[in-house]
């Protein structure tokens, strides 16, 4: 009776990130080509050859690009399993702040924890959408009721810009 037996996948695969939007992708060394799944870009597997790396097998080239796309992933999104990062509280523009949900934050420090999230915005992304503020709005504690007021009184300073070209989007002046 003939045995089968499995034989492990020795492929090199060659892992690096897209030039464009920096999504990691793998390829065989024996491709011409390959397409980024994420933006579209073609890439020339032989001008991207000394960028990345090499690695031995299928499933070892998709849990090494799952893993650097994990460490690139912004932490807010990332799974509460993963690790834990306490954005809920201030002290001299830092992530870290105490917040007590007893008591809903006075005025002053309500303004001080919405200027620190959009700065911390801003060194994240260029333009963000304002999902994106809402989200870590409830992450440091501001309540939904005065997440209008304080947009509204930060576009009015001129801080925070609405975008004219794309809908619900926004960036930080440069000027404040």
């Amino acid at each position: 009776m003939e045995e089968t037996a499995f034989k492990k996948d020795k492929t090199p695969y060659l892992i690096f990130a897209c030039k464009k939007c920096q999504q990691f992708l793998y390829v065989k060394t024996t491709q011409k080509t390959k397409k980024c799944l994420r933006c579209g870009r073609s890439h020339q597997v032989k001008s991207v050859l000394n960028e990345g790396e090499i690695v031995r097998g299928m499933t070892l080239a998709v849990n090494t690009v799952k893993m650097l796309q994990n460490e690139l992933a912004v932490p807010e999104f990332r799974s509460q399993n993963d690790f834990i990062i306490d954005t809920r509280s201030i002290q001299n523009n830092s992530l870290t702040l105490s917040h007590s949900k007893e008591k809903i934050s006075d005025e002053p420090d309500n303004r001080l924890k919405f200027k620190t999230l959009l700065l911390n915005l801003s060194k994240l992304y260029s333009k963000f959408p304002s999902y994106m503020i809402e989200i870590m709005a409830e992450d440091t504690g501001i309540p939904n009721q005065e997440l209008p007021r304080l947009i509204k009184k930060y576009k009015k300073k001129g801080f925070l810009i609405p975008l004219k070209d794309e809908q619900f989007y926004f960036k930080i002046s440069q000027e404040n």
